[in-house]
């Protein structure tokens, strides 16, 4: 039979994951500003004063550079980009959402309120153990 001592193991367990999964989050955003400055920056700036367009490395493998771009609507336009796209012959690009965050708060409203939920929405409550600062 489980006791309070048992009990607080696992929450001090579950208090040291989500101290590691955060550390762990802090490097990776770390590590992506680094990659980012040698793969967007410094590697093809080297490239170019080399004036090459690809090398091969032993122990690295072959490097490159490709074009890519950044794209997104500017805000309060997106009315405008779809006419756009239906007027380019594009309408397959163009899909009605709704943000999935808001839904579950929408539906956890009305379950609060006893408000019966469409059957077409798949609902699973469930029980969530958290922490919060001592």
């Amino acid at each position: 039979m489980s006791d309070l001592n048992d009990l607080r193991v696992l929450c001090a367990r579950m208090k040291a994951l989500q101290a590691s999964k955060e550390e762990v989050e802090e490097q990776v955003k770390a590590l992506n500003v680094s990659l980012d400055e040698l793969r967007l920056k410094l590697i093809p700036e080297m490239m170019d004063q080399l004036e090459v367009k690809n090398a091969t490395f032993e122990g690295v493998g072959r490097v490159q550079l490709a074009a890519d771009l950044y794209c997104s609507t500017a805000a309060g336009r997106k009315d405008e980009a779809m006419l756009w796209l239906r007027d380019c012959g594009y309408d397959e690009m163009i899909t009605e959402t709704y943000n999935a965050t808001s839904m579950k708060a929408l539906v956890r409203r009305l379950i609060e309120a006893g408000i019966e939920v469409p059957d077409f929405m798949n609902v699973t409550p469930f029980i969530r153990a958290s922490i919060v600062k001592a």
